[in-house]
């Protein structure tokens, strides 16, 4: 999670940002907003610390600082912004106490926090998924399930008519998919404290497929093993995958599981390592729904997939390892392709030259790009392409880490899967490395 906030002070030759980075060992970073100068100036504070309170501290003491420095705190809310000018707008005072509220969610006691949500309870603020998400953390964590459900709820269907409205929200600088993922969590959890499996694990399964992470996979196997004995294999499965990355003790603890592991070790190298899990049929006016959303038509073979086998998972299951690649909803696909196109930008703002650049490298048009199936906790995705003419359903690999790059071409999404299960039966390491399964 990053947290910025943006300080400008007139003429603008000098404008700020103050970075809060938030974990297990905090950091803030003060960064000059030097996008327009040819040489660019080195960032003005990095300060580390090792406990959350002493680094919220800080980071409002700084913003403190700038502000009887003559600066006033913008709007922006982009971390990656270099440039605020030309006309920066000043931060609603409404947004302010949103922050505030959200770093006492970081650091102070509940009683404390408790006073924060009091304070803007019947303000602007309140209407905001990021304050609803805080208000359901806050009731969850004094136990009052049924609370936490209701403002969880109110959380997450805000977030989703706006976005299908259009209508805008306040974030911070949070993805709008962690903040959604972040709300669910909370669901879960309280469904699974108030005795209602099935929900809670409908829950993490949500949160889990709309940002992955090793905590939401942890929470998902948690459920599945301890509730839902006839799936006990899946919560193996993802145990045997991250157990190394903590939180899965108790399940391997099990005898159950060190059966499990010792069969999948056994697993002989002909296996062809991969199977489809249980298959989740999209209907029809779902279809419809994301097409007139996309504005574009899905490709015939992408189309018959999500009508016959769904947004599942494709399961790898070596003899000594495992992971997952998880089809994504027809619902998301419009938000995708806006958050794939935003994220490939981010420290580009000259669009014609990124639509460019992909037109004379891919022939194609990155706009139409559409994420459809991501790997487990990995920033990669299989993107397909949507937009009409020679390559209309052609699909690409593409990851973060390479944003302006596309590989493994494949001039249908049939093509493009027979290259994923082909190269997890040939165990060919390129495939299997974008699945996030590296052999020795």
């Amino acid at each position: 999670m990053y947290l910025a906030k943006f300080f400008h002070r007139s003429p603008g030759d000098d404008d700020r940002e103050l970075l809060f980075i938030p974990g297990d060992e905090p950091m803030i970073l003060g960064i000059h907003m030097d996008g327009r100068r040819p040489i660019q100036r080195d960032d003005f504070l990095r300060e580390e610390f090792s406990d959350i309170v002493e680094a919220v501290a800080a980071y409002r003491g700084h913003v403190r600082e700038l502000t009887a420095e003559g600066y006033f705190e913008t709007t922006h809310t982009k971390y990656t912004l270099r440039d605020l000018l030309p006309d920066p707008k000043a931060k609603p005072e409404w947004q302010k106490s949103l922050d505030d509220l959200m770093l006492a969610a970081l650091s102070a006691p509940l009683e404390v926090q408790a006073k924060y949500l009091a304070a803007i309870e019947h303000t602007e603020a309140a209407a905001e998924p990021l304050y609803l998400w805080l208000a359901a953390h806050n009731s969850l964590a004094a136990d009052d399930n049924a609370r936490a459900i209701r403002l969880a709820e109110q959380g997450r269907n805000t977030l989703v008519s706006r976005r299908t409205l259009k209508v805008p929200l306040y974030v911070w600088s949070i993805a709008e998919n962690e903040l959604e993922a972040r709300i669910i969590d909370v669901l879960s959890r309280a469904h699974l404290d108030a005795g209602d499996p099935d929900e809670a694990l409908a829950a993490a399964e949500a949160a889990y497929r709309i940002a992955p992470s090793h905590d939401r996979g942890v929470q998902r196997a948690t459920i599945l093993c301890w509730h839902f004995p006839d799936r006990q294999e899946e919560a193996f499965d993802a145990a045997f995958s991250h157990a190394q990355h903590g939180g899965y003790e108790d399940i391997t603890a099990l005898p159950a599981y060190a059966d499990y592991a010792a069969q999948r070790k056994r697993k002989p190298k002909s296996d062809n390592g991969w199977r489809w899990k249980v298959k989740i049929p999209a209907n029809e006016a779902d279809l419809r729904c994301a097409e007139a959303a996309l504005g574009a038509s899905l490709p015939d073979d992408y189309r018959k997939f999500l009508a016959s086998i769904g947004p599942t998972e494709l399961l790898i299951r070596l003899s000594e390892h495992s992971s997952e690649l998880g089809f994504y909803r027809p619902a998301e696909l419009a938000t995708l392709r806006r958050d794939l196109f935003d994220f490939i930008a981010r420290t580009e703002t000259n669009h014609d030259k990124i639509t460019g650049h992909f037109r004379e490298q891919y022939g194609i048009s990155v706009r139409d790009l559409v994420p459809i199936a991501v790997p487990a906790q990995e920033s990669r995705c299989l993107v397909i392409h949507l937009e009409p003419g020679e390559r209309f359903g052609w699909c690409f690999h593409w990851d973060h880490d390479g944003a302006w790059e596309l590989e493994q071409p494949s001039a249908s999404f049939n093509a493009a899967l027979k290259v994923l299960t082909n190269g997890i039966e040939q165990r060919d390491p390129a495939i299997l490395g974008f699945l996030s399964v590296y052999l020795d």
